[in-house]
């Protein structure tokens, strides 16, 4: 019997020892949404999923100029070759640091910034006390059937340094010219896909509203100053404030760690 207690002792001595030997988990599990810097053609959000220190799965989207999601429709066969492969490399590596996909260097470099920054917020220990990233983040007012807001935020040293301003209008039909199609009301026809949706482009720079010119000017400079998304309306360009200042909160939210 003493032999037994002493034996079982042992036993417990040793298991006790090995589980304070195993490996402490660095990241928490969950999913994990982190974007990539933004520049004047959109940006790549990706979800990772984590359990017990692995990727188990990737979600990858990536937006165009105008804070719209490629879709399936998109036409341009590497990417979508990017998006169904570049998940599998990142789960298969357990890494974010993998090849790029041929022909969709641009989008693969963004997912695995994107991806690195996911796993970042993922862990356990936070390596800064950065509450940021520095870099650039673009986000989108709410959309309407009149257009939206764009913004592109620049955060450095966890501080607004520059802000770029856009909004968008549906399209107008053109013809072989160039010149704009009216119809018999005397307004532009707008321009439609061949599913019959609404096509948008940025207001041009020719758009006949002086106070929107003035504000998309002034408006980053008020956002800059005050290091907030939050700043006086611009005088006769309500909208335009207002867009611009959702705008920016969004991309704030986007850069947060």
């Amino acid at each position: 019997m003493k032999k037994f207690l002493a034996v079982a002792a042992v036993a417990l001595v040793t298991i006790a020892a090995l589980a304070g030997c195993a490996p402490q988990a660095i990241h928490n599990d969950g999913t994990f949404i982190a974007v990539s810097d933004a520049n004047d053609r959109g940006f790549v959000r990706a979800e990772v999923t984590i359990a017990r220190d692995k990727i188990t799965a990737v979600k990858l989207m990536e937006f165009n100029a105008l804070g719209l999601e490629k879709g399936p429709t998109y036409g341009y066969a590497p990417f979508h070759t990017f998006l169904a492969e570049m998940p599998k490399r990142f789960v298969a590596k357990n890494s974010w640091d993998v090849d790029v996909v041929s022909q969709a260097t641009g989008s693969s470099n963004g997912a695995k910034q994107a991806v690195l920054r996911a796993t970042q917020m993922a862990r356990k220990t936070k390596t800064t006390a950065a509450t940021m990233w520095d870099g650039t983040f673009m986000a989108v007012s709410d959309r309407t059937e009149r257009g939206w807001g764009i913004a592109w935020v620049t955060i450095n040293g966890g501080k607004i340094s520059r802000v770029v301003l856009h909004e968008t209008r549906p399209a107008p039909e053109r013809d072989a010219a160039g010149a704009v199609v009216m119809g018999p009301d005397g307004r532009p026809v707008t321009r439609r896909d061949a599913a019959g949706n609404v096509i948008f482009e940025r207001k041009p720079a020719d758009y006949a509203f002086a106070p929107y010119h003035e504000a998309i000017v002034e408006l980053p400079k008020r956002f800059v100053a005050k290091n907030s998304a939050q700043v006086d309306v611009f005088t006769g360009a309500t909208g335009t404030s207002n867009n611009s200042m959702l705008a920016v909160q969004r991309a704030l939210e986007a850069a947060k760690r």
